[in-house]
């Protein structure tokens, strides 16, 4: 017999606890995990069936097959016994319509014996028709059905000519309505410039040649009699290594002033680069005392107007709003967003007493460069400048295919997209590597249709977002400077008396906005690193 005090069966609150917190950590585990797996599973759950071990088992099934049977044969029956009653109302009309013709012949047949008879006698005719009157009855039936088919057959033409004039209209609407929006962002844009004394012309430093327009360069500096000062904003240069922003910042000096900015911060997950002195705080505060130092240089009794252009999504609205941030961390002046077409209209944001700023919508400006490009590519090209809207790009995979040509011609930037999406080495078909890269994207990020068919529309989508935000590395190099080449003369302003001489110009407005001695006016640069070709 045992003896002493039950040892109870009831576990502790605080084990139970930690049991349930163990099992709901396991579930969300199991759930991330099924997140991340690329195989397709349906939404409604699997029915189970009926266990073997269950009784009656075959009884079940076979009566659920009978059920099934039952309903498919009742809905053939159904369905026969429609198409029956549609052929009998069709037989049925046609019967009484030959039943009528026979009836109309016969009386025919009946009025011309009479006729041939008697054909004087006018009283019996009129009552053989009054006492038959089936043959009026059914030439007015068939008068007004001919009467009726005519004019809906007019109707019907009618409507047709209609909706094609509509039609047309709406097209020519579609196209007055693009053709306007080209022309009033032009509209606003010559604004800007005629508006402005300062003209800062935002660049990406990923591809300043891509976002550059020589015609447009021109075209502000033949204005107002050349006395527009004209400045190179290189914006974005988290995105290139400090080598490659030296050289360009030496190279788009020989043709203006130019200034690098961190307008804004980078996207989520972005690879940037380290600048040691060019922080946001210390470039926009550079710019801002360049402008001031110039608006006071000249002692105007106005403001002086700064203007701000480039492509779309280029950052130009960042700019004015690291400016304005400068003066004692006011709101930002102007929206801004990751994709383009943020900005739809001109808007002037006041600094100060001595300096107004100008924002213009995006533009894609002439470039002679890309006259020499199908649609499809330069499509691609503008898509790769981030100058078109995520809504506006129809097929993505021309863009990528042209990303994928740039960046293998380096090797170190073709291995860092292979390292952000962990893909293996690329199978090429011919010379299409374009297919087989979206579809390793697509099984990776989870871009998958019904049956686990990878998405390639939807991958390509995804990259084109990648290196907008600066997920993937890519930057161009500036192109080999010769002395022999001859200098821009167009840009020269001509009541100076420096024309061809490009590099006096540059120094004089320099100091007139205390730029000299600033960031990249050695040439003895360090080795650039491996570029993409362009």
């Amino acid at each position: 017999m045992k003896v002493g005090k039950p040892i109870s069966k009831r576990q502790p609150v605080r084990l139970r606890h930690k049991i349930e917190k163990a099992s709901a950590a396991k579930q969300r585990k199991a759930k991330k995990i099924a997140k991340k797996d690329p195989t397709w599973r349906s939404k409604n759950k699997k029915d189970p069936g009926i266990p073997n071990l269950f009784p009656y088992k075959d009884k079940i099934l076979a009566e659920i097959e009978e059920t099934r049977s039952r309903k498919e044969e009742e809905n053939a029956r159904r369905r026969e016994l429609a198409r029956q009653q549609r052929l009998g109302s069709g037989a049925a009309a046609d019967a009484d319509a030959m039943e009528d013709a026979d009836e109309f012949e016969t009386f025919d047949a009946e009025r011309d014996e009479l006729l041939a008879d008697n054909s004087e006698d006018e009283d019996s005719m009129q009552m053989d028709n009054t006492s038959n009157p089936m043959a009026a009855l059914l030439a007015s039936a068939k008068a007004r059905a001919a009467e009726f088919e005519q004019k809906n057959e007019h109707d019907e033409d009618a409507m047709q000519d209609s909706e094609e004039e509509e039609d047309d209209d709406e097209e020519g609407a579609v196209k007055v309505r693009k053709d306007a929006s080209r022309k009033q962002f032009d509209k606003v844009y010559k604004q800007v410039v005629d508006s402005a004394d300062v003209v800062l012309y935002v660049l990406d430093a990923r591809d300043p040649i891509g976002t550059r327009s020589k015609e447009v360069e021109q075209m502000v500096m033949a204005a107002d009699r050349s006395s527009k000062r004209l400045i190179f904003i290189l914006n974005k240069i988290d995105l290139v290594p400090p080598p490659v922003l030296r050289a360009w910042l030496v190279y788009l000096r020989r043709s203006f002033p130019t200034l690098p900015l961190r307008a804004s911060k980078p996207a989520a997950n972005a690879k940037t680069f380290e600048h040691k002195d060019l922080t946001m705080k210390g470039t926009s505060e550079t710019l801002f005392k360049a402008l001031k130092t110039f608006a006071e240089s000249r002692q105007l009794k106005r403001s002086v107007k700064v203007g701000i252009i480039g492509y779309p999504n280029v950052g130009k609205s960042s700019v004015i709003n690291a400016l304005t941030s400068r003066m004692g961390g006011k709101s930002a002046g102007c929206p801004t967003g990751a994709e383009a077409g943020v900005t739809t209209s001109m808007r002037e944001v006041k600094i100060d007493n001595k300096l107004k700023l100008l924002d213009s919508p995006g533009i894609v400006f002439p470039n002679t460069e890309g006259s020499r490009e199908s649609k499809v590519q330069q499509k691609a090209r503008l898509i790769l400048l981030n100058a078109v809207p995520p809504k506006e790009i129809g097929d993505p995979v021309p863009a990528v295919t042209l990303l994928l040509k740039r960046l293998s011609s380096s090797e170190e930037l073709f291995t860092k997209l292979m390292e952000v999406y962990d893909l293996p080495p690329l199978h090429s078909i011919g010379s299409d590597r374009t297919t087989d890269f979206l579809v390793q994207v697509a099984r990776k990020r989870g871009r998958l249709g019904k049956g686990g068919v990878p998405n390639l529309h939807s991958a390509a989508q995804t990259v084109v977002n990648d290196w907008r935000d600066g997920r993937i590395q890519g930057w161009t190099s500036p192109p080999k400077y010769s002395p022999a080449e001859p200098s821009t003369t167009k840009t020269a302003p001509a009541g100076k008396g420096l024309v061809g001489d490009q590099k006096e110009i540059v120094k004089e407005w320099a100091a007139e906005f205390k730029l000299e001695g600033l960031w990249g006016d050695d040439s003895n640069d360090t080795v650039v690193p491996e570029a993409m070709e362009m």
